[in-house]
């Protein structure tokens, strides 16, 4: 498991002008809190900190420095500005080895599905993460799934399908879907469409084949209605 350190300032809570200079000053404040950890407020550099979510996310544990203590972490929690998306707060989770935690962690999608290659089937991922809980050595930084046993269209793997190790647990309703192959949308439209000119051509060539017949059927040399007498 990759090794993750983030440094921190312990700060003082106080007013909201506090928490705009801190921003102003390319820092995120943030709050550490969990089982005996006491809240502590802390400020975090920018771009170490979008180096760690990028990173870590909340699958893997982070040794937080702050106040010359090392203190293990996940992130529990980060929120971004509505309109320039920048992180404008995070929520540290404190770990003990030996207590469960639960958190989130990302699947990856690994393999190539025959149907996709071969049948020109689409992808359609409906759950890219899952909830788990497990102790934190046995956290996985991601769980894997491969699609290479997606063979036929309309085939699909759902959350009991995914493998984990019997330490972690997924809280997930094991019925949810994960990933499907779908028809492509064109591509259904492109059916229709050669399916009702086929029909025409079908509906045309039987009304031909009848008229035909009918004139067949008519006996040589029979009078019109006007020259019966």
């Amino acid at each position: 498991m990759a090794e993750f350190i983030l440094e921190a300032n312990e700060r003082q809570v106080d007013k909201q002008s506090q928490l705009t200079q801190i921003r102003e000053n390319s820092r995120v404040p943030g709050v550490v809190y969990g089982f005996s950890q006491k809240p502590l407020s802390i400020d975090i550099a920018y771009r170490d900190l979008l180096k760690i979510l990028n990173g870590a996310g909340t699958s893997n544990i982070i040794t937080l420095k702050v106040a010359g203590k090392d203190i293990r972490v996940i992130v529990r929690e980060y929120q971004q500005h509505p309109v320039s998306d920048k992180l404008i707060h995070v929520d540290f989770m404190a770990v003990d080895d030996k207590r469960e935690l639960t958190t989130v962690v990302p699947l990856e999608f690994i393999g190539v599905s025959k149907a996709v290659r071969e049948q020109g089937g689409m992808l359609n991922v409906k759950n890219d993460k899952v909830n788990v809980t497990c102790l934190p050595q046995d956290l996985p930084a991601k769980i894997e799934v491969d699609i290479s046993v997606l063979v036929e269209m309309g085939q699909k793997l759902v959350i009991s399908d995914l493998r984990v190790t019997d330490k972690v647990s997924i809280l997930n309703d094991p019925n949810n879907p994960v990933i499907s192959v779908t028809v492509p949308k064109k591509a259904k439209i492109m059916t229709t469409a050669e399916e009702v000119a086929a029909e025409e051509v079908a509906a045309t060539e039987a009304a031909e084949a009848v008229e035909g017949a009918e004139g067949e059927a008519k006996p040589e040399g029979e009078a019109k209605p006007e020259e019966k007498k």
